[in-house]
């Protein structure tokens, strides 16, 4: 390959390391970002980390969070998965954060070459993809998984266009990558969503093969695509099959209590026989009209929830009107959209706008149909509640759509969907130009039109249409000020600063729509060549996303790491605690948000936790009682430590000597035949301790057992997902332990001297065991079948996926080389208007 050849993309490879690098650039000075969601999920894997590496081996439960739960959606299971061979190459050219977006840049601009789009337009929709404000609020608050599997949805969009360009083998092999990658990723929310606007495309490729009679092309390229869905799936077998096999036991998998409880919040569903999460519950990140404009002009509904404003605003020189200390700048509510909170706006970018729009009239049909339209549906899905009708047809009926929650969410593909169409149909429209300009001239007067007149509807008709209040004013004031002053003074200003903020914004957005299609018109009258207009557009994507994500990444975000990186310091009461030579008991913390909070279970074993996949049934447990925080349900967990606040509201440790231990012995069995019952005799069992509730499912297996509660059970080793207990007793009993249920046979087993023995399900989410007389170990297992046949099929899949673009690689290359080898030397060509001997 020629030098001139490989020059656009080695300076694609430097202008990435550079954007990754400055962006990125204080983790270089040693500084980190903290991370919400990061932080939450090192305090819930805190104790899988430390057995899984003292172990040697993964651990797929953990006894921290919500009093015992797999591990699967706490830590991804890559195990036998080998398509990390093709990321971390590319992910580790530069530190943490900053390889990972570098890897994203990679991956769309490949994307955009391999459809056919020149180097400099690549790099300029390579740049905006992925860095897309959306993409740095996202990364900021945590969700990692979340902007991976955006990243690698360019790879998935190259694979689907090349196969249906007859280019089979590589499409499907492109495909299979990046769904894999995808998948690996472990974000289905994300996935999901792009799937939902793929038939777009099918059925406009389906139309145009009838219409030309192709209809064996058509299938070839489906059929491949196929083939690559089935491997990408195997190679992530190791983690989808246990996690499809936890699914159904949390509270995403339906009810389980003939009468639900009704809390407003916990998810739980309408009816018994519903699946999935509430309606409300799942629709209460919709966006309203004034969210979705915000993606044209960020600042449209106030941007984050807690957006910082000047004095010289009018509400900053209306609190020094009414007594509030003077400062420069005030952190105020501007925030007055259709959500609860934000951490900033899903802005997708106002030179992806317009060239969004101006894609709409030049890509190529079957593309601007699918990218179009697919972001529509995006759009309108964001909108959850708000447009009910249409959204909860979806929900009701669109196969696991009830499983995902944050409809807003949905946002986060639309600036890679919008970007990839305008580009796309930048290249097209270049070639155009070369063979119909008249054509070419007009697609860009319509696309202008269209722009300019959604620029004047956001900038000039909506505000004058829209109110600036918000129903939570009066709170939102009163709680940022302490309730030091009389906050309604402050109210008719709050809605100007709103209205300013608005228009600056309009304004601002409307002249990069300006130059987005000034580029385009020097393009059009050849006053700038493609390079230089890639560049140009690129800078423009780049000055456009970088002056609002310096908003909500800046460098006081970032902290010096310390020298040992610790992201929950123990309090005194922590201290206390730890001191107990225990193995294994329990610890509610009622100083924090006990069923949203991480940072009990990186110090203890908790009674709460963070997790949005908590088993069904403990969720029930958690509305039901602990949320009223029931003694004796309480004291069934074996919740030893209670942290309160003191007279002072700092966190301080009272031991409960009620706890029930790690297990004990009851003397008595009650059978009950459902699932309300079984649950609702927790709170009227009169002695918990002595009474094991059983549901008629398991009443052969205790049937003639008369436990006396004569003897003991202790236990004597505790790892997560192994625990051993000594037995002894001289009539048989039954053994109720403070471990959580999970089954049946979905991973525990149980042995009595090595010899399996059978679970019981006892006090609607606990285990027990029916022991013979005598001294026995009792032991516990969690050993999923599905994970090492989740293991193996990843290995087999994964290995595929490599060997097979390995050998089209070398393929091509070796054909290449004979093929250059075999050529007929320019000097035994015949001479221009000669014939040869032939």
């Amino acid at each position: 390959m020629k030098f001139k050849t490989l020059l656009p993309h080695l300076v694609a490879l430097v202008i990435f390391l550079i954007a990754s690098a400055v962006t990125f650039w204080p983790q270089f000075q040693g500084k980190v970002l903290r991370q919400g969601d990061v932080v939450a999920y090192r305090g819930a894997s805190k104790e899988l980390m430390d057995y899984s590496q003292e172990l040697g081996e993964p651990v797929l439960w953990t006894g921290t969070s919500f009093g015992g739960m797999p591990t699967y959606q706490i830590r991804t299971i890559r195990e036998g998965n080998q398509l990390g061979l093709f990321e971390q190459p590319l992910a580790n050219v530069l530190p943490s954060q900053a390889g990972n977006f570098f890897l994203g840049l990679i991956c769309a601009y490949l994307c955009l070459i391999i459809v056919g789009v020149n180097p400099w337009l690549s790099i300029a929709g390579a740049l905006g993809i992925v860095l897309a404000t959306s993409n740095i609020v996202l990364w900021k608050a945590g969700h990692t998984t979340k902007v991976m599997t955006i990243f690698y949805l360019p790879l998935i969009l190259a694979g689907i266009v090349t196969a249906f360009r007859r280019k089979y083998l590589l499409g499907g092999l492109i495909f299979a990558l990046g769904m894999g990658l995808a998948i690996k990723a472990n974000h289905p929310q994300m996935l999901y969503y792009f799937g939902l606007t793929v038939p777009f495309y099918g059925v406009a490729e389906l139309i145009t093969a009838v219409r030309k009679k192709q209809l064996p092309h058509f299938f070839k390229a489906a059929g491949v695509l196929v083939f690559g869905l089935l491997l990408a799936v195997g190679s992530g077998a190791s983690n989808l099959l246990p996690t499809l096999e936890y699914a159904p036991s949390t509270m995403r998998g339906g009810q389980i209590l003939e009468t639900p409880i009704q809390t407003g919040n916990s998810g739980s569903a309408s009816d018994a026989k519903s699946t999935g999460l509430d309606w409300e519950y799942a629709m209460q990140w919709s966006n309203g009209l004034i969210d979705a404009v915000a993606t044209y002009a960020p600042l449209a509904a106030g941007g984050g929830s807690g957006e910082e404003v000047a004095s010289t605003t009018a509400l900053g020189e209306a609190m020094r009107d009414v007594g509030y200390p003077a400062r420069k700048t005030y952190p105020a509510p501007l925030y007055h959209g259709a959500l609860p909170f934000t951490e900033g706006p899903y802005y997708l970018g106002a030179v992806v706008w317009a060239l969004f729009l101006f894609g709409l009239f030049t890509a190529r049909r079957s593309l601007a149909i699918w990218l179009g339209l697919g972001t529509l549906l995006i759009m309108v899905m964001s909108s959850g509640k708000n447009v009910a009708s249409f959204n909860r047809l979806l929900f009701d009926n669109l196969p696991l759509l009830n499983t995902f929650r944050t409809p807003n969410s949905a946002l986060s593909i639309s600036t890679f969907m919008m970007l990839a169409l305008g580009v796309l149909g930048v290249s097209t429209w270049l070639t155009t130009l070369k063979i119909d300009p008249e054509r070419g001239r007009k697609q860009l007067l319509y696309a202008g039109i269209t722009a300019a007149v959604l620029g004047a509807v956001i900038a000039v008709v909506l505000p004058a249409t829209i109110t600036f209040a918000h129903p939570n004013d009066v709170a939102t004031l009163e709680r940022m000020t302490q309730g030091q002053i009389d906050v309604t003074p402050l109210l008719a200003p709050l809605e100007e600063t709103r209205a300013a903020v608005y228009r600056s914004d309009a304004w601002r957005s409307f002249l990069y729509v300006g130059l987005a299609f000034a580029t385009l018109l020097l393009l059009f009258r050849r006053s700038v060549s493609p390079l230089v207009g890639g560049l140009m557009l690129a800078g423009l994507l780049i000055f456009d996303f970088g002056g609002i994500n310096g908003r909500y990444l800046s460098k006081e975000d970032w902290t010096k790491q310390p020298r040992v990186s610790t992201p929950f310091q123990a309090t005194a009461a922590d201290q206390q605690i730890l001191r107990d030579t225990d193995p294994h008991f329990r610890v509610f913390n009622l100083t924090v948000n006990s069923f949203n909070d991480a940072s009990t279970s990186y110090l203890h074993k908790s009674v709460g936790g963070y997790s949005a996949v908590k088993l069904r049934r403990y969720q029930d447990l958690i509305d039901g009682y602990l949320a009223e925080r029931d003694a004796d349900v309480l004291n069934m967990l074996n919740t030893k430590y209670y942290i309160i606040p003191d007279e002072n509201r700092q966190p301080s440790a009272r031991q409960n000597p009620a706890a029930f231990g790690p297990a004990w012995l009851v003397n008595s069995v009650q059978i009950v035949n459902s699932n309300d019952a079984e649950f609702t005799a927790l709170g009227s069992v009169a002695n918990l301790r002595g009474t094991a509730i059983v549901h008629e499912d398991f009443a052969d297996v205790v049937s003639g057992l008369s436990p006396t509660g004569a003897g003991s059970i202790a236990l004597t080793k505790y790892s997560p997902d192994e625990l051993t207990y000594a037995f002894k007793s001289s009539s048989e009993q039954l053994a109720v332990f403070s471990e959580i249920w999970y089954g049946p046979d979905l991973g525990w087993k149980a042995y009595v001297d090595g010899v399996e023995t059978d679970l019981i399900r006892t006090n609607y989410l606990l285990r027990g065991v029916r022991v013979p007389a005598g001294e026995h170990e009792v032991k516990m297992v969690f050993d999923p079948k599905t994970y090492a046949a989740g293991v193996t099929i990843s290995w087999i899949s994964s290995l595929l996926i490599i060997l097979g673009l390995a050998g089209y690689l070398a393929y091509r290359w070796l054909n290449g080389r004979r093929l250059r080898n075999t050529a007929v030397p320019v000097e035994d060509l015949p001479a221009r208007g000669t014939k040869s001997a032939s």
